[in-house]
C-alpha cells in the first residue's frame, strides 16, 4: 500500500489540498502539545508519543497484513536519524532548555534548509514568482520571531534551528529515496520511526525525570499528537513528497507558526504583537503567492487533459 493509494494523492491538486489539511493539523497541534507539557516533562512526552505513533502506525500495518522486513535499511537509517533523532529530539531539547515560547518558530527555517539541500540532492530549482514567495516568508518570519527581543539561553534557538535543518534533510532524504526505491510509504514510516526513537529512549531514565501525570487530559493529548498528528500526519506528509517538490511542499509549512500563534491566541488569550501581526501578512502574502500558481498549475494540467487531437487535423 503507497501513501497516495493510501490518502488518494495522485495528482498536483490533491497533494496541495492535503498539504492544506495537514497544515492545518501541525499548526492546532502545537495547542495540545501545550496542554501535554502540562502533564510531562518535554523529554518524557516526546519519547511517550513517538512511541505510541510508532505502535499506531505498526497496528495499520498489521491490519493491513504489510508488516514485513524492509528490503533496504539504508534509506530507513537515514530518514529515521533526520526526521525523527535529530528533528523530534532537537526540538525536545529546545523546550526543555526553555524555549517553548517563540523560539520554536525556529524549527520552522526548515523550509530555507529543504530549498538549499533540494539544490544540491535533487536539483530543484526555486523559479519565477517562487522568489516572491520566499522573500515574503523570509520577511514574515523574521518579524514573527523578532530576533532583535531575543532574551534568554541561546541553546534552546540553536536546538530549534538543529530541529528544522533534520526536518528538511529528512524530508529531502525520503523524496531521494523514493525516487531510487520502490518503498511502500506505510511500512517505510513505520521502521523509520522505530529506528529514529531508540535512540531517544533512554533519556528520561538518563535524566532522572519525574512520572507524568497521567489523566483523561494527558492521554488524550497524548493520543492526538501521536496517532493523528504524527503517524497519520507523516503519512500524509510523505505521500505529498512523491508528488510536490520538496522546496514547493516545505514553504507551505510557513502557516503553521502563523496557526500556532492564532489557535494560542484564542484558546489560551495571549496577545500578539504588532510585528507578529506584520509577520502574519508577510507569510499569508507568500502562501496567496503559492496558492495562486497551484490554482494555475491545476487549471494547465485540467486543459492539457481535454485537449484532443481533432480528428480532420493534418
Amino acid at each position: 500500500m503507497s501513501g497516495g493509494a493510501l490518502f488518494g494523492i495522485g495528482t498536483h491538486r490533491s497533494a496541495y489540498i492535503a498539504l492544506t489539511v495537514l497544515t492545518l493539523m501541525w499548526g492546532t497541534n502545537w495547542i495540545a502539545m501545550k496542554f501535554a507539557l502540562m502533564h510531562a516533562h518535554p523529554v518524557l512526552f516526546n519519547v511517550q508519543r513517538t512511541w505510541l505513533a510508532v505502535l499506531t502506525v505498526f497496528a495499520v500495518m498489521a491490519w493491513h497484513k504489510r508488516v514485513t522486513w524492509p528490503t533496504a535499511w539504508w534509506p530507513i537509517i537515514v530518514t529515521g536519524f533526520f526526521q525523527v533523532t535529530v528533528n523530534f529530539g532537537s526540538t525536545t531539547m529546545a523546550l526543555a532548555s526553555g524555549g517553548a515560547g517563540r523560539t520554536s518558530v525556529l524549527v520552522f527555517t526548515m523550509p530555507f534548509w529543504t530549498m538549499l539541500i533540494a539544490w544540491a540532492v535533487l536539483h530543484e530549482r526555486v523559479r519565477g514568482v517562487r522568489w516572491f514567495a520566499v522573500v515574503f516568508a523570509l520577511i514574515g518570519l523574521v518579524f514573527v520571531v523578532e530576533p532583535w527581543r531575543w532574551e534568554g539561553d541561546l541553546a534552546a534557538k540553536l536546538w530549534a534551528v538543529l530541529s528544522g535543518f533534520g526536518w528538511a534533510a529528512g524530508s529531502v532524504a525520503t523524496k531521494y529515496y523514493q525516487r531510487r526505491y520502490r518503498l511502500d510509504a506505510l511500512s517505510f514510516l513505520g521502521w523509520q520511526m522505530l529506528v529514529g526513537v531508540l535512540p531517544l529512549t533512554p533519556l528520561p531514565w538518563l535524566m532522572s525525570l519525574e512520572p507524568a501525570q497521567w489523566g483523561p487530559a494527558y492521554a488524550v493529548t497524548l493520543v492526538w499528537t501521536a496517532a493523528l498528528s504524527t503517524a497519520v500526519g507523516f503519512l500524509m506528509w510523505n505521500a505529498i513528497l512523491r508528488i510536490l517538490p520538496a522546496g514547493t511542499a516545505s514553504l507551505n509549512t510557513f502557516a503553521i507558526p502563523v496557526i500556532a500563534l492564532v489557535s494560542s491566541m484564542l484558546v489560551f488569550g495571549e496577545r500578539l504583537t504588532s510585528s507578529e501581526w506584520v509577520g502574519i501578512g508577510f507569510i499569508g502574502a507568500g502562501l496567496a503567492i503559492l496558492t495562486l500558481q497551484a490554482l494555475g498549475e491545476s487549471r494547465s494540467e485540467r486543459v492539457k487533459a481535454l485537449q484532443v487531437p481533432r480528428a480532420d487535423a493534418p
